[in-house]
């Protein structure tokens, strides 16, 4: 499996991605260009990583049924997820994931 990817949001210098790994890792990477970001700068970037091992859990926290699309469901539920925070969503689901995080000028 190659990796492939769906925009979750694009609105107000606010951009979020999801991409299904070829190893089956899930990953958010998201872009915000906003110069009054709570984080400072004039850019903020981040990743979340989800486990392969996780993701089923993510598919039935999103009331998907087993093997569906995770990237489908995510975009179907983008303005939920990425309203309350693809971190906040996760830990909801009682998932435990990676995270980077980058602030530039």
């Amino acid at each position: 499996m190659q990796q492939r990817s769906v925009s979750l949001w694009s609105e107000n210098r606010l951009y979020v991605d999801a991409a299904l790994d070829a190893d089956g890792t899930l990953r958010f990477q998201g872009q915000d260009l906003n110069p009054d970001n709570p984080f400072g700068g004039n850019e903020y970037e981040y990743a979340l990583t989800v486990s392969p091992a996780d993701v089923p859990r993510v598919v039935a926290a999103l009331n998907g049924e087993p093997g569906a699309d995770v990237l489908d469901l995510l975009k179907t539920h983008a303005r939920q997820i990425v309203g309350q925070g693809e971190s906040r969503f996760l830990k909801s689901c009682g998932i435990e994931f990676g995270f980077w995080s980058r602030v530039g000028d």
